[in-house]
């Protein structure tokens, strides 16, 4: 059974939104609670919804406005039934008005990509680990491509990855640039992340 051509026009169009702009409204979401697992889990959401709404309603003028504003949602609420630390309200309040402000210029969304690739090269995560994270954030590459290109098993990447992320808002890493003195032992890891991409092609 063939997809409907309108069908498979929505998701050529939500692929692309999400090729362009997948790293970008991920670094945004994640940047405020350091925790990008919940923050990837609401974009997919906004993804999935994306595909059944855009369906009826059209794709909307300004998609990536439209997946922040779903996304920014379902992770304010998974961070209140959570129950968190991070989950006081002036925290959400914060999270809601960044978020808001990048949905009123969509064109001028913080570019965020670099603080969060520096982020997952951060020195408590694995040294080994840190490109393929930042392969997945950046880029949305699933376990199973990462695994292929550093030649690993599928499973052992997807729980090396989960630890990798859960370090990351264990340890509430800063999504910042580091100060001159710590960038050289990050940068390795990110133009690692940039070879690979590469060689993917």
């Amino acid at each position: 059974m063939h997809a409907e051509p309108e069908a498979m026009d929505v998701r050529g169009q939500a692929e692309r939104v999400a090729r362009r702009s997948y790293g970008r409204l991920l670094a945004l979401l994640a940047a405020r609670t350091s925790d990008v697992a919940a923050a990837e889990d609401a974009l997919a959401d906004a993804f999935a919804s994306a595909l059944t709404q855009w369906q009826s309603g059209g794709v909307p003028d300004r998609p990536e406005a439209w997946l922040l504003t779903v996304a920014r949602r379902r992770l304010l609420d998974h961070m209140r039934r959570a129950g968190t630390r991070t989950a006081g309200q002036i925290h959400l309040k914060l999270i809601a008005e960044e978020i808001e402000a990048a949905m009123q210029s969509p064109d001028d969304i913080p570019d965020r990509r670099l603080a969060l690739m520096c982020a997952c090269a951060h020195p408590s995560i694995e040294a080994g680990m840190r490109a393929p994270l930042i392969l997945q954030t950046v880029l949305g590459m699933n376990a199973a491509e990462i695994a292929a290109a550093f030649l690993i098993p599928p499973a052992t990447m997807g729980q090396r990855l989960v630890r990798a992320k859960s370090r990351i808002k264990q340890d509430e890493v800063a999504f910042e640039l580091p100060n001159r003195q710590d960038l050289p032992a990050r940068l390795d890891s990110v133009l690692n992340a940039i070879y690979a991409i590469y060689t993917k092609g």
